[in-house]
């Protein structure tokens, strides 16, 4: 399903992403993904603070799909594996992915404003 951006309330109705929906559109980023790799992706850029589950990225996937934050997309030529399902982030997913990075950027500015981000005490 193919999802427009023209109407930011659409955006917005869907923010706050829950934290897998977030990881899953930070770990494709711009590129095409089997899912295995998107956890590896997510592991890499998070240290492994933080992990997706295969239940939850499966799961999660699906409903992604469902809601045109993602779509599946055709193997980058170099990894053909025609067993594995590869994802890709839509123009709507990017932009719900900008919203979620706003808020939280936002919230971000609270904490350093009442002294509760990490490493600020006041």
């Amino acid at each position: 399903m193919s999802r427009t951006t023209d109407d930011p309330s659409v955006i917005e109705d869907l923010l706050p992403l829950s934290p897998p929906v977030y990881y899953i559109l930070l770990a494709l980023g711009v590129d095409t993904l089997h899912g295995y790799a998107i956890m590896q992706a997510f592991d890499g850029l998070m240290g492994g603070t933080e992990r997706l589950l295969p239940g939850t990225l499966y799961a999660t996937l699906a409903r992604m799909m469902e809601t045109g934050l993602i779509e599946e997309a055709p193997p980058p030529e170099f990894e053909g594996d025609p067993r594995r399902r590869y994802y890709s982030v839509t123009e709507f997913g990017r932009v719900a992915a900008a919203g979620e990075s706003e808020r939280l950027r936002r919230l971000l500015e609270v904490a350093v404003a009442q002294n509760l981000a990490p490493g600020r005490t006041g």
